[in-house]
């Protein structure tokens, strides 16, 4: 059985090579054994993704104080692992459903202590999935939304079992695959979850950052004056004719304007106030969708002339 020796230092000698640090006991030639250490394997209870590392409790102390360096020996399922010496045991080398056990003695160069031993049992490693992202990362309800991510990861190798479903805002909908409108209005929350199982019941999903679903900008047609050749003590309106406003959220209808009077800006009321105009005037107003929300695209009406 080959053996490693951990060093840690507990004494030194002096310029005479004496020994400094405590009375010589009667071991080896007047040598004393070192005492035993307490030690823990952790974490208490790994998986496939944890080292196993050798916690020294209460560390080793040498009555003559000698330098004392930590044996150790790993063993799974009661088979010694003859080149496995360190007090850190790589995660590469479990596996689900074993059990390690470390054996630890303390040596002062000459006497070993008793050794003590500590047992811990390899659970089982839950699968993971990363880089869950949904797209596009701004939607509206005009888009349909997918959900990608990267295969599961299972330490333990075992089979797994992936389903994807969404969740808005923190509620899970009944759909998979892509998200079509149908489901979700602006301001939503939206989440991907994906699980992946590998057996073991009452998974928790694996979710993705939330998108919020945008206002979508509304549309006007196009807008019109109510007269194209209005007195001048007459107040000047606009005609929208037809279905001339859309917005995908549903949102009431809505308009900002823009007046002018000889291609100057005048008024950003409803209507242009014969307050402001003048016979021989030309005159024409800007319309811009509005949904109490945000603003959307701009039409100009035709040209018009202030008459007496």
């Amino acid at each position: 059985m080959s053996r490693m020796l951990l060093l840690l230092v507990l004494g030194c000698g002096g310029d005479d090579g004496s020994k400094i640090g405590g009375p010589q006991g009667s071991g080896v030639g007047g040598n004393s054994p070192p005492s035993v250490p307490e030690i823990a394997i952790t974490p208490s209870d790994p998986s496939g993704a944890d080292n196993l590392v050798v916690e020294i409790v209460t560390p080793s102390s040498d009555p003559d104080g000698d330098v004392v360096e930590y044996v150790v020996v790993w063993s799974v399922d009661g088979e010694v692992m003859d080149r496995l010496t360190s007090l850190t045991l790589d995660t590469a080398f479990t596996h689900k459903g074993e059990v390690w056990t470390v054996e630890v003695s303390a040596f002062d160069g000459r006497l070993e202590s008793e050794s003590v031993t500590d047992s811990v049992s390899i659970e089982n490693s839950l699968p993971s999935v990363d880089n869950i992202v949904v797209t596009p990362e701004s939607p509206t309800v005009k888009d349909t939304l997918q959900c990608e991510f990267d295969d599961p990861v299972d330490l333990d190798n075992d089979e797994v079992m992936v389903t994807q479903s969404w969740a808005i805002n923190g509620e899970l909908v009944d759909a998979e695959g892509a998200l079509e409108s149908a489901h979700f209005v602006k301001h939503d929350e939206v989440e991907c979850w994906v699980y992946a199982e590998d057996g073991t019941p009452d998974t928790e999903a694996f979710r993705s950052e939330p998108v919020t679903i945008a206002n979508s900008l509304p549309t006007v047609v196009g807008c019109s004056l109510d007269n194209n050749a209005p007195a001048d003590d007459d107040d000047v309106g606009v005609l929208f004719e037809g279905d001339v406003f859309q917005d995908a959220d549903g949102d009431p209808e809505g308009y900002r304007f823009a007046w002018y009077l000889n291609d100057v800006l005048v008024s950003e009321a409803e209507q242009l106030s014969s307050s402001l105009t003048s016979v021989g005037d030309n005159v024409f107003v800007e319309c811009t969708a509005w949904d109490g929300e945000d603003i959307g695209n701009m039409v100009r009406s035709g040209n018009g002339t202030i008459s007496d």
